[in-house]
């Protein structure tokens, strides 16, 4: 009779806690899988070891599937209606967590867009890129530009999820661009990588400069006129006006364009302008005469010496500047005798009218100057000029000396200038105290009107104010 009490109550218990709060199960699973593949969740309810019925259920409550086990295994093979919001239940019982599965699809056939495009743009413009994907969902997305990745915004880039944008482009973002897109998946990830997309920028350009040399070809003289751009990107159409006229026309892939003139020494052919003309701009050079001057007038030269840290003549500057001539070359002698172009202790610079000394040797400097496209033109000189090291630093006991004698002057200077100053003073005292004496003598304020003075007094006061004077 007891053992049977036993068992009702067992199994009293038993039933109760199958419908009671106790009986919570637990699922398991992942949260992603790719389109196709086979995926596990898992069910029980912790604790417990006899067999229960299982239910997997998706969003509002579709059964999906039903085992009966103690613990148990769902296999699903993954469709495009697979993504939802999965949880389990015990039959009868309890809910439990949800699980919110999505479903992947791996990406494949990654491209890269532009705009502009194609993207050639200017400096200062607008450039945005986009990674874009034939298929494939959750992705994140990498950079490369020139093979080294752009691993997060910055000055030069502004990253934002499948896009890559600049505010304004330089120099710096011309280059080879790809991307690769990603799906977002801890195990298994998988790639697809874009093919190179070129990125041109372009320079605007600027600073167009028109110069001009000449040569001659036997009895003739032409004129080799150079356009030529400080920066900008080819190709540009280069124009020459003279006069306003337009007398030569080219479209070069560089930034400098070469025309040939006819020219005469001494006669001004006319004013000379280079024009540009790219995409977005055009320039026009400042005129230039083509006038051939040649050289002569008086030639001078101009010295400037380097001193170093001793104040000793280290290195000299000669310049030699004749009075006209467009086109001069220049030539240098030391005591009558023609010094080289380089040498030991001198270089010559721009075309020979600077001469540099190095080492200075003491003695009679000339300059001498031509025209330098005609050999059998005549040489105009400038007078000798003597070059010497100098030392402008002195001893200690000099320099004492020096400033001592000249503390000294100055110390009698301001005194004598001093005493003079005192003595003038204290004459002009003396002068208006003796004036005002005599005066009061003279005529007292009580003295009678009609009443006539001593003759001795008044020739005592003459003599003192003739002394006073």
């Amino acid at each position: 009779m007891q053992s049977f009490l036993m068992l009702i109550y067992v199994l009293v218990g038993f039933v109760t806690e199958i419908g009671g709060s106790s009986l919570k199960p637990v699922l398991t699973g992942p949260s992603k899988a790719y389109l196709r593949s086979q995926v596990q969740f898992h069910c029980e309810v912790p604790g417990w070891a006899s067999p229960l019925t299982f239910e997997l259920r998706k969003d509002s409550g579709d059964l999906v599937r039903a085992e009966h086990n103690i613990k148990v295994t769902f296999r699903l093979q993954v469709t495009e209606g697979s993504e939802g919001e999965y949880h389990c239940r015990v039959t009868g019982g309890q809910t439990s967590n949800s699980i919110q599965f999505h479903v992947v699809t791996p990406v494949s056939g990654a491209s890269l867009s532009s705009d502009p495009d194609p993207p050639i743009l200017y400096e200062g413009q607008k450039l945005a890129l986009r990674c874009l994907a034939k298929k494939g969902t959750h992705l994140s997305f990498t950079w490369d530009h020139d093979q080294r990745e752009v691993s997060a915004s910055s000055d030069l880039y502004r990253l934002s999820g499948d896009a890559l944008a600049v505010d304004a482009a330089s120099e710096r973002h011309a280059g080879t661009y790809s991307c690769t897109a990603q799906n977002m998946m801890e195990v298994n990830p998988r790639f697809s990588s874009s093919q190179n997309l070129r990125v041109t920028v372009k320079k605007y350009i600027s600073t167009l400069k028109l110069s001009f040399a000449v040569s001659s070809t036997g009895s003739s003289l032409m004129a080799n006129i150079s356009c030529r751009l400080a920066r900008g990107s080819p190709p540009v159409t280069f124009s020459l006006l003279v006069n306003g006229l337009e007398v030569d026309v080219k479209r070069v892939d560089s930034l400098e364009f070469w025309s040939v003139r006819p020219v005469s020494v001494g006669l001004n052919m006319g004013l000379a302008q280079c024009k540009a003309q790219a995409e977005t701009r055009q320039l026009l050079s400042d005129p230039v005469p083509l006038h051939v001057v040649p050289v002569g007038g008086a030639v001078r030269v101009m010295v400037k010496y380097l001193y170093d840290v001793d104040a000793v003549t280290s290195e000299a500057r000669l310049t030699c500047f004749p009075d006209r001539g467009t086109f001069p070359t220049f030539s240098w002698s030391l005591n009558r005798s023609s010094l080289p172009p380089e040498g030991d202790a001198h270089v010559e610079m721009q075309n020979g009218q600077i001469l540099f000394l190095t080492d200075i040797s003491s003695g009679y400097y000339r300059c001498r100057a031509r025209d330098s496209f005609n050999d059998s033109s005549v040489w105009v000189e400038s007078e000798d000029i003597f070059i010497q090291k100098t030392d402008l630093s002195a001893t200690p006991m000099e320099v004492i000396a020096l400033v001592f004698c000249g503390f000294l002057l100055t110390v009698i200077v301001v005194a004598t200038c001093f005493l003079f100053w005192s003595t003038k003073r204290r004459n002009n005292s003396c002068k208006q105290c003796i004036n005002h004496e005599i005066r009061s003598d003279a005529m007292p304020m009580n003295f009678p009107a009609d009443v006539s003075l001593n003759p001795q007094t008044v020739e005592m006061k003459t003599f003192i104010m003739n002394f006073a004077d």
